[in-house]
């Protein structure tokens, strides 16, 4: 058994290198999916043996309950797992309008059925959760609204060894405005409109209804995006992989002007819908080059964006290509050190003159660390989107309970691009939230702290989370800040928002669980449209009746002081429900 698990830890830290390599020319650039089947087991998490599971055998025990009893979803078996749910909730709130004033009363229903499917076979790996979000307002009827949530990341088996399509899927609501500590339930099943900030479900309570704190329907956006790649991968023995594939991914936000949000991203209102393909030709050289590896890839995609009139701006239409040709190259120093290189060639363009064109070399220089089998981390400093930056990711087991992930990123691109790029950048946990597949760390962060915005952008974007796990706790900090600035018509126009939350999770008894949370948030907006600064807290217990109904009740606390005359705003909320699985 000693011999499997150190043969298991040099695999790991192969495949963590490889997935370091490919994933070190382009960033979150990288718009094809990044995890298949030669690296699933390096995904933090992911594929490979859950972070926790070298403790000793009594405490694995004890975290496998908690982890259970925070997600409400249960493990997935081998073969499929389909569990339908219906949770009914009662909001109380003294501001439903969300507004400095007039101050109104209201009480919400909110009825939310939802399912969740795992399935782990040898033709079908796939996670998905999926839940409209029925809000009904007892007084401010011209609010009510149905919101959608939706987590999916699922990859078929055509032909063995061979042919896969790789299936994702996202939708959730975000701030129109941003600056509002983090709110939006991009990427997490939440546990009611009060969950604090980018908090998952692990750290949150689980899931039921969502629709973001401080977010009513005249502040928020649906946002929704569905990709499909099919692709062949073949290895080539000791000589390496090759890899050959196309994309077609839709992505859009629309405002709820009407009853239901938009589930679909194929077309919008007051909002930006972009339909992306992408074609992937990849090498990846085996074992015959010992030490030393290169990445061969070509990746062309062609981008087609609608953005109807808003904000006194008229309704467009635009069009953008990108063309990246790349060689990445590493040497393994050892099984701790690999030093990387590339050098490739791109071109990036955008139609009606909207940002200057891209068109020339690229090239980067870097390491990959890897101190012990459940760490890693990269960095690499280079020229690609047209600029000099530096790239950087990893995840660091400080202890076997403590794991740190952080990741930085500078692109280029509309938000909708942006967020393409993450979904393909995420694998979907246990517990159905999404987590980044490089670091292990939260998903959407910055997408859910910025408001919905037109127009072309770089990004330069920092996240950082730390999260312990003992016995009968969990602990969970997130640190992100962003910069877009926006380039072409608006040039040099940025917002930075800033956002800082954590929370704790402690089990009272077996069938009772406490959890608690605060949030921060600041944007500065440039040209004195004015800043803000927000805050909210909010504590919760879940009791569990029987393993398949669990009652919960939450009080939250929500702070906005903004520079914007009128914007800003405050709000109690108290909420209670019962969630029932079938």
């Amino acid at each position: 058994m000693h011999d499997d698990l150190v043969s298991s830890r040099v695999v790991t830290r192969l495949l963590g290198g490889a997935l370091a390599v490919c994933l070190a020319p382009y960033g979150a650039a990288n718009a094809f999916p990044t995890v298949d089947p030669t690296n699933a087991a390096a995904v933090p998490g992911g594929g490979g043996a859950p972070f926790g599971t070298e403790l000793h055998p009594r405490d694995v025990e004890g975290l496998q309950a908690q982890q259970k009893l925070a997600s409400q979803t249960p493990t997935a078996n081998k073969g499929w797992t389909i569990v339908p749910r219906i949770t009914l909730q009662e909001m109380f709130t003294d501001n439903a309008l969300e507004v400095k004033s007039p101050r109104r009363f209201d009480m919400v229903t909110v009825i939310a059925p939802g399912i969740s499917i795992n399935a782990d076979t040898p033709r079908v790996q796939l996670k998905l959760d999926y839940q409209p979000n029925l809000l009904l307002h007892a007084i401010n009827g011209p609010l009510n609204a149905v919101t959608q949530q939706l987590n999916m990341v699922g990859l078929f088996t055509v032909i063995p060894d061979l042919a896969y399509v790789d299936v994702r899927g996202l939708s959730g609501v975000q701030s129109r405005l941003g600056g509002l500590s983090g709110s939006g339930s991009l990427g997490s099943i939440e546990s009611g409109p009060i969950t604090t900030g980018s908090i998952s479900a692990a750290t949150a309570g689980g899931n039921g209804a969502s629709s973001g704190q401080g977010l009513t329907r005249q502040n928020e956006v649906q946002t929704t995006s569905l990709g499909i790649s099919p692709y062949l991968l073949r290895r080539f023995g000791e000589y390496g992989t090759g890899k050959l594939g196309a994309s077609v991914n839709a992505s859009s936000y629309s405002t709820l002007n009407g009853f239901i949000g938009n589930p679909l991203p194929f077309s919008t209102t007051g909002g930006q819908s972009i339909l992306t393909t992408e074609q992937i030709a990849q090498f990846t050289s085996g074992e015959i080059l010992g030490r030393f590896q290169s990445t061969l890839t070509a990746n062309l995609s062609q981008s087609a964006i609608r953005t109807d009139a808003v904000q006194g701006f008229p309704k467009f239409t635009s069009s953008s290509r990108r063309e990246i040709f790349n060689d990445q190259m590493s040497y393994a120093l050892n099984r701790t050190f690999r030093l990387l290189g590339s050098v490739g060639h791109e071109y990036i363009s955008y139609s009606n003159g909207a940002f200057p064109t891209i068109n020339g070399l690229t090239w980067n220089v870097g390491m990959t660390v890897t101190p012990n089998p459940d760490s890693s981390l990269t960095i690499t400093y280079g020229r690609q989107n047209g600029s000099d930056a530096v790239n950087s990711s990893g995840y660091y087991a400080i202890t076997p309970r403590t794991l740190l992930s952080f990741d930085y990123t500078n692109t280029v691109g509309t938000q909708l691009e942006n967020l393409q790029n993450q979904l393909n950048n995420t694998f979907i946990g246990a517990n159905g939230q999404a987590f980044n597949a490089i670091t292990g760390g939260p998903a959407f962060i910055g997408s859910n702290a910025n408001g919905a915005q037109t127009g072309l952008f770089r990004f330069n974007t920092f996240n950082a989370s730390i999260q312990t796990t003992w016995q009968r706790d969990i602990l969970t900090g997130t640190l992100s800040w962003s910069n877009q600035t926006r380039t072409g018509a608006g040039n040099g126009v940025s917002t930075e928002v800033r956002t800082a939350s954590v929370a704790w999770v402690h089990e009272l008894a077996p069938d009772l669980t406490m959890s608690t949370g605060a949030s921060f948030s600041s944007i500065k907006r440039a040209g004195r449209i004015g800043d803000d600064t927000s805050w909210s807290a909010a504590a919760g217990l879940r009791y569990a009746v029987t393993d398949s109904t669990t009652l919960s009740a939450r009080y939250s606390f929500f702070d906005r002081v903004s520079g914007i005359p009128g914007y800003s705003v405050y709000e109690n909320i108290l909420l209670v429900g019962i969630t029932k699985q079938f």
